[in-house]
């Protein structure tokens, strides 16, 4: 049955179903990315707090004692912690972009942006470990006191261009999530989401970003479980 003329037609159960899901999984994403903010930047900071380790930048000063092992493991591990929940939130993002490119045009493009970033994420991860992994040996060697080269440079090299090429690759990626948060905010007419979508492109404001997210796609699901307004 056509609708009255004058009226904005309901969409359909499905499609709002999809929509729920969709936005669902975006308010899960900026929820883990905030996480992942919190613990890897203020971790740290308490770490060093805690266990007194002397950490010094310019004419900041913070602890009073010594750096031990154990200290810079236990920072290296919450570091760890926080890039995984980042690694997770931008997986969560995919989820909702692919899941609203269902329901919705304009999420084709953020999906496959997303994709390519996620395989920049994981050749800068296998470039990191390579270049760890050389420079430990590089040190162990040198300590035995070889006089032959520590250092194998063409497969460092290679490591280096491999985390390089990942991080041109995780910046696209990077742009596919901003695009596709502003648009869920466009979509849905929320502010809040189009704003944290801008942001989340500037990491200066890192921690505002997932929240005005967060808070965005929450009020756009209380809309979408409300039941459709009729017109009459």
């Amino acid at each position: 049955m056509a609708s009255p003329p004058g009226t904005m037609s309901t969409p359909p159960m499905g499609d709002r179903s999809v929509e729920r899901k969709g936005v669902g999984w975006a308010r899960a994403a900026a929820l883990t990315s905030l996480l992942g903010l919190l613990i890897a930047w203020l971790g740290p900071i308490a770490i060093i707090y805690v266990t007194g380790v002397e950490f010094h930048y310019g004419g900041f000063h913070l602890g009073s004692g010594k750096a031990t092992v154990a200290s810079i493991e236990d920072i290296l591990i919450v570091l760890a912690i926080g890039a995984v929940l980042s690694l997770v939130s931008l997986i969560l993002y995919f989820v909702s972009f692919n899941t609203l490119r269902k329901a919705a045009p304009g999420f084709g493009g953020p999906v496959a942006l997303m994709v390519v970033g996620l395989l920049g994420l994981l050749l800068v991860l296998v470039g990191v470990a390579l270049v760890l992994s050389d420079f430990l040996n590089a040190v162990a060697c040198s300590a035995s006191g070889a006089s032959s080269s520590c250092l194998n440079v063409s497969q460092f090299a290679g490591a280096v261009l491999a985390v390089l090429g990942g991080l041109f690759l995780a910046l696209l990626g990077w742009i596919g999530l901003v695009i596709g948060v502003y648009r869920i905010g466009k979509r849905f007419d929320s502010t809040i989401t189009k704003v944290g979508g801008i942001l989340t492109i500037i990491p200066i404001v890192g921690l505002i970003a997932p929240i005005l997210v967060f808070v965005g796609t929450h009020q756009i699901l209380r809309q979408l479980r409300s039941p459709p307004s009729s017109n009459p």
